[in-house]
């Protein structure tokens, strides 16, 4: 039969694992968020949304990866040498795909109305965001998020596009 600090303990087991499955929610919901308006629970973000969402390292990394291989203003002989300086500031932190990176394969403008959103938990931190964005455009995210001053930011976004 067990003791009184048995139970005590099975008690504070219990608690604690109520609070890491509320944590575990609280991410999940906070990503769903991200696609709600008033109108409407499947809604791309408005544009720009990097700034907001994103940790300041994935959001330089984002905007750089913008500079190399999106339209840029670097010379045909300033290239090379951006491109090296780019690969060796983030290859040892983030993988290289060599193209823009927007958050979530959206481009670079607002989506409107989304045809299919499905968030799936893989582990702690890492969620797969499915995103249907009509006109036979689809992705497939693999999101790392981490908690940054209380509030959670998305710290590296993978994103394939779907046939």
């Amino acid at each position: 039969m067990g003791t009184k600090n048995d139970l005590a303990d099975s008690l504070i087991i219990q608690k604690e694992n109520a609070s890491a499955s509320s944590q575990r929610d609280a991410a999940e919901e906070w990503l769903k968020s991200i696609f709600k308006t008033r109108n409407s629970d499947q809604h791309f973000p408005e544009y720009n949304v990097e700034e907001k969402l994103c940790t300041g390292r994935f959001k330089d990394f984002i905007a750089e990866s913008g500079e190399i291989y999106g339209p840029s203003n670097l010379t045909d002989e300033e290239y090379p040498a951006a491109e090296k300086k780019y690969k060796a500031k983030w290859s040892k932190i983030y993988p290289i795909e060599e193209r823009e990176m927007w958050l979530f394969g959206r481009g670079n403008g607002d989506t409107g109305e989304l045809k299919q959103l499905k968030i799936n938990k893989i582990k702690e931190g890492v969620y797969h965001i499915f995103i249907d964005y009509g006109n036979g455009i689809k992705t497939q995210n693999e999101i790392t998020l981490v908690s940054e001053n209380g509030n959670y930011k998305i710290d590296y976004c993978k994103t394939e596009f779907l046939e």
